[in-house]
């Protein structure tokens, strides 16, 4: 037994000298671990909400929040653009709106364009003028170049009554959580009945081009940590945030 403490206390020992150590040669407590680069985000040239061409380069500077949204959705993808909303407030009161770039690609390009795309975001909240959220699509050709190959996001479109088959012969059941089901009039009104099932991600690219992170539930994902990944990969001259 007393042997245990006195290894105990020379762990303790080690341990404290170790960070007094630390600070005494490099000035500070140890710095957040950088976020490794898993990739490349891919390039193109897409049209947004507006109709206006849309160059991957011009993000360039900027840290880009990236996801994937259908908009005819009734369950992901309503909640990830009130996200965005509540988002921007954030950053903007972190002093950072202009240092971040919202991104969502069209995953239904071969049914919805830019006037279904800015409808989306004003139903949910979204000023479609407010180009701090670039809701980008293209033929279907470039999306799956981009969001498959480029992103390596899965989407398909199913139709409503294979999805409620699968449903009722216990498919779904393997999903812990299951899907939300959110309001949509845009697409009642379009009478859409089929869904764009695709992964429900989010990705963070930095100013460079680079893909630091992925989360994989892009609706749940809280402001504060976004906040420290987008802190990370900003420069250190221009942050308004703490680390």
């Amino acid at each position: 037994m007393r042997k245990g403490i006195i290894y105990l206390f020379i762990i303790i020992l080690f341990g404290a000298g170790g960070f007094v150590l630390g600070r005494f040669f490099y000035g500070q407590a140890p710095q957040k671990e950088s976020l490794p680069v898993l990739g490349r985000a891919p390039d193109y040239t897409l049209i947004n909400q507006l109709g206006q061409p849309v160059s991957s380069r011009s993000f360039h500077g900027k840290v880009q929040i990236v996801s994937f949204l259908f908009a005819y959705c009734r369950g992901y993808c309503p909640l990830i653009a009130h996200n965005f909303i509540m988002l921007e407030q954030v950053l903007k009161t972190a002093g950072i709106a202009d240092q971040v770039q919202l991104i969502a690609f069209n995953v239904d390009p071969e049914n919805t364009g830019p006037a279904q795309m800015k409808a989306f975001q004003k139903q949910y909240g979204w000023v479609p003028n407010n180009l701090h959220w670039e809701y980008l699509t293209g033929s279907p050709e470039d999306i799956r170049r981009i969001v498959t190959d480029g992103y390596h996001v899965y989407f398909t479109k199913v139709a409503d009554a294979d999805e409620d088959r699968q449903a009722e012969s216990g498919v779904a059941e393997q999903d812990l959580i299951p899907e939300p089901v959110v309001n949509n009039p845009l697409a009642d009104a379009a009478g859409a009945d089929y869904d764009i099932v695709h992964n429900d991600m989010l990705v963070i690219v930095d100013t460079k081009g680079n893909i630091r992170k992925i989360f994989q539930d892009a609706e749940r994902i809280p402001d504060d940590q976004l906040l420290d990944v987008i802190s990370t990969l900003l420069p250190a001259e221009s942050r308004g945030i703490a680390n």
